[in-house]
């Protein structure tokens, strides 16, 4: 996944930064910082994947 396939994902889903970075429970700074990148970690396209398929996170560490 890339950048510009992340800000696709974010298009998708119809989210503003500050809803995309929630969904993927990251502060809003960090997720602007990975639309920069030319290739993202597995996670974060698996993230978005598990969004798109309305699959919630299981326990743990989740954002508010």
């Amino acid at each position: 996944m890339t950048g510009e396939q992340l800000k696709a994902w974010q298009a998708r889903r119809d989210y503003t930064y500050d809803t995309a970075a929630k969904a993927l429970g990251m502060g809003r700074t960090t997720y602007y910082d990975y639309l920069k990148k030319p290739e993202l970690p597995r996670w974060l396209a698996l993230a978005c994947a598990a969004d798109e398929a309305g699959i919630e996170p299981i326990g743990g560490n989740q954002q508010d």
